[in-house]
């Protein structure tokens, strides 16, 4: 094989490897920023789930305690007995 195609594909592959790396390098440093940028929000989602924990915990409790009441229905439209007589003559 030509020296100049393997030294040529020696530098292009070096050139990846060395872009790779610098991306690699400034996403490395981004990385904190990134964290603290996101702490606050984590905060605020952990005092929704709190609020949230508490409304599910009074409306269990509501629940609860209305099932220890008795529950009486009433009909509101008594209905008219049919009483079978019988055949019919006819």
């Amino acid at each position: 094989m030509d020296t100049n195609v393997l030294a040529s594909g020696r530098d292009i592959l070096s050139l990846v490897i060395f872009a790779f790396l610098c991306i690699l390098a400034i996403l490395w440093i981004l990385v904190p920023f990134a964290v603290f940028g996101v702490k606050s929000l984590l905060h605020s989602l952990i005092a929704e789930q709190r609020r949230t924990n508490q409304a599910l915990e009074a409306l269990s409790e509501q629940l609860q305690a209305s099932a220890l009441r008795p529950v009486v229905l009433h009909d509101p439209a008594p209905t008219t007995r049919v009483v079978d007589t019988g055949p019919t003559p006819g």
